[in-house]
């Protein structure tokens, strides 16, 4: 479900923002072309609800815009890009099985080498939650395998290859 909720989010804002063209999904956001978005799931807690645990994770928006004019032009371009990712998420399911979304803080992230370079960064992080679903030992056991296809033609649909990797062997 962790991958569900970025890739929900990556795509709402795809869909909806037409600045910028890609949201990024756990990318190191000096390595993204700007203004670029980046969205990531890290840390949260739990709780017990009945006989299941649900799990509150916290949720990573991260802006980066790029002005060289000057601090307050990086501002002024950064803040709408902001106030539309927070309105379009806020309250949002997605169309999953988890709590509406909900902001809960925007921190300006902005590192010394960023602000050299005419950038600033801001990160807005929201809270959701969903239970975990109880699992037999197979299942569990079954989480731990990933399936891999490689697309080795451009534009073709069809897995030249695949893999299955079983996490844990060495």
């Amino acid at each position: 479900m962790l991958t569900d909720i970025e890739e929900k989010i990556a795509e709402r804002l795809n869909a909806k923002l037409s600045e910028p063209k890609v949201v990024g999904i756990d990318e190191p956001h000096g390595a993204l072309r700007v203004p670029a978005i980046d969205v990531i799931v890290g840390g949260g807690g739990f709780k017990r609800v009945s006989q299941h645990y649900e799990i509150n994770p916290n949720v990573f928006v991260v802006v980066t815009f790029q002005n060289l004019r000057s601090v307050q032009d990086r501002r002024k371009g950064v803040y709408p890009i902001l106030e539309a990712i927070v309105a379009l998420l806020v309250g949002n399911k997605l169309g999953l099985k988890i709590d509406p979304l909900i902001p809960k803080r925007l921190d300006n992230i902005t590192e010394e080498k960023e602000a050299k370079e005419g950038k600033i960064v801001f990160q807005l992080e929201f809270e959701t939650g969903f239970v975990i679903p109880k699992l037999s030992d197979e299942e569990a056991v079954d989480l731990l395998e990933v399936g891999l296809n490689y697309y080795l033609t451009p534009g073709d649909e069809t897995a030249d290859a695949a893999d299955e990797v079983t996490l844990g062997e060495t």
